[in-house]
């Protein structure tokens, strides 16, 4: 039995809306989500005009690269506000009657390719063999009433673009929703090379922490459930299932790490708390997409803050000033569908409801209500206090040597136990203690003698965020 594709009601009463203003020509962004049998496109959102134009161009088929570059950029800020479990799944297009059918194909295969590229770049993960290729490119013809759905192969663009029977649901049956609340406490070299472009490859030393999000155990409402189980079993009404993570150290297989060796001229701090979400369409969901689902949403939701964070740093060209504190964003969650499903936006400590509105209208094409946005999920974290970013905060715990830098004296650093237990990430976080080796070259030397703290996601109890970003401590080798 094949794959069946669904439509949700709002998705398509916006996108007949958009053919009945003629807007031919518009290109958008498909959202949704993705299960073993079926693929749910939950949410469409055209992508914003450039420079301020009031129509798209009326020969899209004659679309350049910067204007590809758009549409891809749309869709890297539009997976930012993606809670777990819901996807950037395709693209779409108002097709004017003068364009062909190959026309249409190209300008699919581009900009389905470019989009996917430029999604997977803030991605900590990678999808299982198991999970589909496929994603979806949309067509809403201009002279009949025909809404063409068809299915294209990521791995294999040059293969021709199938076409699909899509069926069209309200899709407001139960959404099960999975959370949990994590603490990150995370230090990491940051090459030399690398300290001007925050990205996923600076950020290597997360890939460790990655790695053991994504292989801990987990405990669902304080209960171990069975991979194949169903999520809701056991469970008399709808509820929202709290998820705890249990982290062990990342099991290394001999052959399977080379060693790197590289100058590294700062470092960046990654310490507090976060809360992640996912969705679940439907009542058969397995406990193990739903613990997959939520792991992927811890980290997003990581990496985007310290993205952010960077980013604004740039922006205020701060990157080589000295030593201060940031905040990094809260996640504010709005409901925007009838089904519930939330999406979510990042937003600065000065930063309210209208930029949060005037993001909803520019990147989703939705009128957001301002009670819709829920502020709490991770405004009670700020109220359990400050003793983490103090802890983080105070200078006087730094100690520079001439080989390098630490954070106590040696005899201060907590004694290693002999076997490393498994932990809940759900703990509060300890303190963060780290000394350097004193096995770095002359040339090296310079590099390791100080540490930028930098990014995050908050310092234990503290708005999830507060940051410190500092230049180099400590003189020259």
């Amino acid at each position: 039995m094949g794959r069946s594709y669904v439509i949700g009601e709002y998705s398509e009463k916006y996108l007949k809306k958009l053919k009945g203003e003629e807007r031919f020509g518009t290109t958008g962004i498909l959202l949704g989500q993705i299960t073993s049998a079926k693929t749910y496109i939950i949410f469409a959102a055209r992508t914003p005009l450039k420079d301020h134009a009031e129509l798209p161009p009326e020969n899209p088929d004659e679309m350049n690269a910067s204007d590809i570059d758009w549409v891809s950029e749309h869709a890297r800020q539009i997976a930012r506000m993606l809670p777990g479990g819901i996807l950037v799944l395709g693209v779409f297009l108002i097709r004017p009657s003068k364009m062909t059918k190959e026309e249409a194909h190209d300008i699919f295969r581009k900009l389905a390719t470019a989009v996917e590229a430029a999604v997977a770049k803030e991605r900590l993960w990678n999808f299982t063999e198991d999970e589909t290729a496929e994603r979806v490119v949309l067509q809403v013809y201009a002279d009949s009433k025909k809404m063409k759905v068809q299915a294209y192969d990521l791995h294999n663009p040059q293969t021709p673009i199938k076409l699909l029977e899509c069926k069209s649901s309200s899709l407001t049956s139960p959404w099960q929703i999975v959370e949990a609340t994590i603490n990150v406490d995370v230090n990491i070299p940051v090459p030399v090379a690398a300290e001007r472009q925050f990205d996923k490859d600076s950020l290597k030393g997360l890939n460790n922490w990655a790695k053991q999000i994504m292989q801990s155990s987990y405990l669902i409402n304080g209960q171990f459930k069975e991979p194949y189980s169903l999520l809701g079993e056991g469970s008399k009404k709808k509820a929202t299932a709290e998820v705890q993570f249990l982290t062990a150290p990342v099991m290394i297989i001999d052959g399977e790490v080379d060693a790197l060796i590289e100058d590294c001229g700062s470092s960046v701090v990654v310490k507090g708390t976060v809360r992640c979400r996912a969705y679940l369409h439907g009542s058969k969901s397995k406990v193990k997409d739903a613990i997959q689902e939520l792991k992927r949403d811890v980290l997003n939701t990581v990496f985007i803050r310290c993205q952010m964070v960077f980013e604004e740093q740039v922006l205020n060209k701060n990157v080589e000033g000295d030593s201060s504190s940031l905040k990094a964003p809260h996640r504010i969650f709005a409901s925007v569908l009838p089904s519930g499903v939330a999406f979510c936006d990042y937003g600065f400590a000065d930063e309210g409801n209208k930029e949060q509105e005037e993001r909803y209208k520019e990147l989703l094409d939705y009128e957001l209500n301002p009670a819709q946005l829920d502020r709490t999920e991770e405004a009670m974290l700020e109220e359990m206090g400050t003793e983490g970013a103090d802890a983080l905060g105070r200078k006087e715990d730094l100690v520079t040597t001439e080989t390098g830098f630490k954070y106590k004296d040696a005899q201060e650093l907590p004694k290693e136990p002999e076997e490393e237990q498994e932990r809940s990430i759900d703990e509060v976080a300890s303190s963060f203690d780290i000394a350097f080796a004193d096995t770095y070259s002359d040339a090296s030397a310079e590099f390791a003698c100080g540490v930028a703290a930098a990014a995050g996601v908050g310092v234990i109890a503290v708005a999830v965020s507060v940051i410190y970003f500092g230049n180099f401590i400590g003189a020259s080798a």
